[in-house]
């Protein structure tokens, strides 16, 4: 989340992209694992 505290812009859609990723490695390892 600390990622789109910068504003608005590309910096705000990295961080929901970063958030996305991470919880589907997290979905991805519950699975696996």
């Amino acid at each position: 989340m600390a990622f789109g505290a910068g504003g608005c812009g590309p910096n705000y859609l990295q961080g929901i992209a970063v958030v996305v990723v991470i919880v589907l490695l997290l979905i991805a390892m519950g699975i696996v694992f």
